[in-house]
């Protein structure tokens, strides 16, 4: 995953970096670093991730000019202090590599990441310097003097964000995971899923293809068992079909979990009650909207369609389809 969204998105033209300089990085040496340090005022600092990598020239990990750091934090939602987070992130890795005798003086090189994947674009500065506040140019001449002087001392740490929302309407690859992760997290209907996961089975990367899998099915609150037996499949070509079966059974299962509450509080309160569950679960709060439009239904045979609906449609596309359900309802 790390090698993708490198060779992928950190390269031009959509990210800052020469192609050139990851295709001199030895990916067959990729090996991940303890990411968790106690800081000098004795405070406990993690990490998300932190790899070394080595470049083709180098022939083991004793030249610090002959490997690259490369930081990962993991971003669901959008902060103003990224910048000095990062550039803290890398002293503490300097700090403990030198510690435990990895590192000395020069420093390797250093490539600070940020994956995010929140719901809009990341608009929060990438370099030290965009934080500190300069004196205006224009304002007078002591200003320019000061900006121009204290230029060269001042920060310009910087860090690449891999921003999923920028990249959502790509078409995704079936050569790079990172492609496929960001498919399978701005997928909105069952169709797109289906084409998502028609792509995974063709990742080179089997076992990586079977997590990424078990992942999907988990984050669409697949239980446990049923992940692990999507797992453990022989070949991945034919999950498809069989998530598809599994998608039915789910339909089928609202349904009678409905009818087994509704016995005890009344069959449509019972299934409303579990509609608005399932759609909880899989729009988080872009579904409140709908639970008032699910208590003016009456008919039990409708909520059950509306099941059907929350599993194939966009959260725009059910609440638009159960207002005019309610409308006809009134006529008739």
């Amino acid at each position: 995953m790390i090698a993708d969204a490198l060779r992928g998105y950190a390269v031009y033209p959509h990210g800052p970096i020469d192609p050139r300089i990851v295709a001199a990085l030895d990916f067959d040496t990729l090996e991940k670093l303890p990411t968790e340090w106690i800081t000098d005022d004795f405070r406990r600092r993690i990490g998300d991730d932190a790899w070394r990598v080595r470049f083709r020239w180098a022939k083991d990990w004793s030249d610090p000019a002959g490997y690259l750091l490369i930081l990962v934090e993991f971003q669901s939602q959008w902060r103003s202090d990224m910048a000095q987070r990062m550039a803290r992130y890398a002293q503490l890795v300097y700090d403990e590599m030198e510690i435990t005798g990895g590192i000395g003086t020069p420093r390797p090189l250093v490539l600070p990441l940020v994956i995010y994947n929140g719901p809009g674009r990341w608009t929060a500065a990438t370099t030290l310097n965009d934080v500190i506040a300069v004196p205006a140019a224009a304002n007078s001449e002591d200003a320019r003097r000061v900006a121009h002087g204290l230029a060269p001392f001042q920060p310009r740490h910087a860090h690449f964000v891999l921003d999923f929302h920028y990249h959502r309407q790509d078409d995704p690859r079936a050569d790079n995971a990172m492609s496929l992760l960001i498919g399978l997290e701005s997928a909105s209907t069952w169709d797109e899923l289906w084409e998502m996961l028609h792509l995974l089975g063709q990742l080179p990367e089997r076992r990586l293809a079977a997590t990424m899998l078990e992942w999907s099915l988990l984050r669409l609150r697949v239980n446990i068992e049923m992940a692990e037996e999507m797992k453990k499949m022989a070949g991945l070509d034919q999950f498809q079909s069989q998530l598809e079966e599994r998608a039915k059974g789910w339909r089928q299962q609202l349904i009678a979990e409905g009818v087994e509450q509704g016995i005890e509080q009344g069959r449509t309160e019972g299934e409303r009650s579990l509609l608005r569950r399932f759609a909880e679960h899989r729009f988080g709060a872009s579904a409140e909207p709908l639970y008032p439009l699910l208590d003016q239904v009456r008919s039990s045979a409708k909520l059950e369609e509306i099941g059907e609906w929350l599993m194939a449609d966009t959260i725009d596309q059910l609440i638009a389809k159960v207002e005019i359900a309610i409308a006809n309802d009134r006529i008739h």
